[in-house]
């Protein structure tokens, strides 16, 4: 799938936003891949890395904290 103007990817009647990060402030025209996992949630992937989190109903989840021993 290829980013909108809006830095949004549409998905199956979905409209997905990918939210801003520290590598990159957009997506905007960028490829990336979109991940339907068994049960339903999605994820947006730009190569190695997860860009966001979905519920199956297309709402972002809040990003995983990661401890670092």
């Amino acid at each position: 799938r290829v980013v909108g103007k809006d830095n949004c990817v549409a998905f199956e009647g979905l409209k997905l936003q990918i939210p801003p990060d520290r590598y990159r402030m957009h997506y905007v025209k960028v490829k990336v891949r979109v991940h339907r996992y068994l049960d339903g949630r999605l994820a947006i992937f730009h190569g190695p890395r997860r860009l966001a989190r979905y519920t199956a109903d297309g709402q972002l989840q809040p990003p995983e904290l990661q401890v670092v021993a």
